[in-house]
């Protein structure tokens, strides 16, 4: 099975669009996007016209990330994840809800997680919905190998580090995905990923995408938000 997996948006429809002209040129039998369409990049409605199509036109799956959960809230009225992240991202979220003009998240059908013939897919790790752990070092994907192997899976791809980085003890494999449109690897590479699950064997194929990044801090600059959480923004993108 060819698996195309696209994670971490956060509103860069550019490098999103690439993204999905490239995966469409090279053929899948499933796309994954892995959460956090919104936040941080100027280009929420561009993002979610995109997602609309690839849903329609692709099939693709959408499952829940953080960011995601907090536009989700809102919209229910039970504010969760929120509650915990800094000012400074408030104020994105606030400004992107204003660019929506009421366009929803909920309209999408939204899965905590995908999973199949031993594969896990989810936006964060192995542990369940409303857990945000990053996996980051050597013993968080460590854990995660035990984590899928108490729930009798093979492997497991997740985004939220915005970082490739990949596990393998000869029975469990753990991979996190780049991001596409906040990179937070030194070299800033916006990239898709390429899977091929057969026989219990994964594949990895990280597939860049070319994104001139002076482009999306322009249009951040652009904004009507703060100068430091502009620089903030920004700063992921230099």
């Amino acid at each position: 099975m060819r698996i195309a997996v696209i994670s971490d948006v956060h509103a860069a429809a550019g490098p999103l669009r690439a993204a999905l002209a490239a995966a469409r040129d090279t053929g899948f039998d499933q796309l994954l996007i892995l959460g956090d369409l919104l936040t941080y990049g100027a280009e929420p409605a561009e993002t979610l016209d995109l997602v609309e199509d690839a849903v329609e036109r692709d099939g693709a799956l959408l499952v829940r990330g953080n960011h995601d959960s907090i536009y989700l809230d809102r919209e229910s009225g039970c504010p969760g994840y929120e509650l915990t992240i800094p000012p400074w991202i408030r104020e994105s979220v606030d400004w992107t809800c204003e660019r929506l003009q009421g366009r929803s998240l909920g309209g999408f059908a939204w899965r905590d997680e995908w999973s199949r013939d031993g594969l896990l897919a989810a936006h964060a790790n192995p542990n369940g919905p409303g857990d945000w752990s990053y996996l980051r070092t050597s013993e968080d994907l460590e854990a995660a190998a035990s984590a899928l192997a108490a729930r009798g899976l093979s492997a497991g791809l997740f985004g939220h580090t915005h970082r490739y980085r990949r596990h393998a003890d000869g029975r469990r494999t753990v991979l996190t995905v780049g991001s596409v449109g906040q990179p937070r690897d030194a070299a800033r590479t916006s990239e898709w990923t390429l899977i091929c699950w057969a026989g219990g064997r994964l594949l990895a194929e990280r597939r860049p995408v070319s994104v001139e990044w002076g482009t999306l801090v322009r249009a951040v600059r652009a904004t009507d938000l703060s100068d430091d959480t502009k620089d903030r923004i920004c700063r992921y993108y230099s």
